[in-house]
């Protein structure tokens, strides 16, 4: 009986460990897929509509949950009590899920919101969705291979170990 939970509780410690290295990897391909939706957005916003930037924002927003929308309520209330300074940026993107180098990247795009005339700013998005594209497809690809790879391993793991612990 013993070595029934015993086996149970290291299918279910591997099986989290799978679980949570998956998600991991989830929520970086989430962050850039809603950040390239973002951008998007903006384009047509900006370029059509002529939306003031914190009003797109909130809107874009709106009825999404992640960790990219948690750093846009951030944005949006930095923008609404008007500190806008460049570190405020850099600490925008504190995240566990954003590469270092990707940080500064996105800092850049974010400080530059919002501070040129309409066409130069739709420019500036067309380049920052551009460079998207590569990291976009990257953490998507490394999804699913590794981070799906990791859940089935973690099962497998899980499965192993509650057989030899019988």
């Amino acid at each position: 009986m013993l070595e029934l939970v015993l086996g149970g509780i290291l299918f279910a410690c591997f099986s989290y460990a799978g679980i949570g290295i998956r998600a991991y990897y989830r929520k970086r391909k989430e962050i850039y897929e809603q950040y390239a939706g973002y951008l998007d957005y903006l384009q047509e916003d900006i370029g059509f509509l002529k939306t003031p930037l914190i009003s797109s924002t909130k809107e874009y927003c709106r009825d999404k949950k992640g960790e990219f929308i948690k750093i846009l309520g951030k944005y949006c209330s930095m923008l609404e009590e008007g500190d806008i300074r460049r570190e405020m940026f850099d600490g925008l993107f504190a995240s566990p899920y954003i590469e270092k180098k990707q940080r500064a990247r996105l800092s850049g795009v974010f400080y530059g919101l919002g501070k040129v005339d309409a066409d130069t700013q739709l420019e500036n998005l067309r380049k920052a969705r551009a460079a998207a594209d590569a990291p976009l497809s990257y953490y998507t690809k490394k999804y699913e291979t590794t981070g799906t790879l990791a859940f089935k391993l973690g099962v497998v793991l899980g499965i192993a170990a509650m057989i030899l612990a019988a």
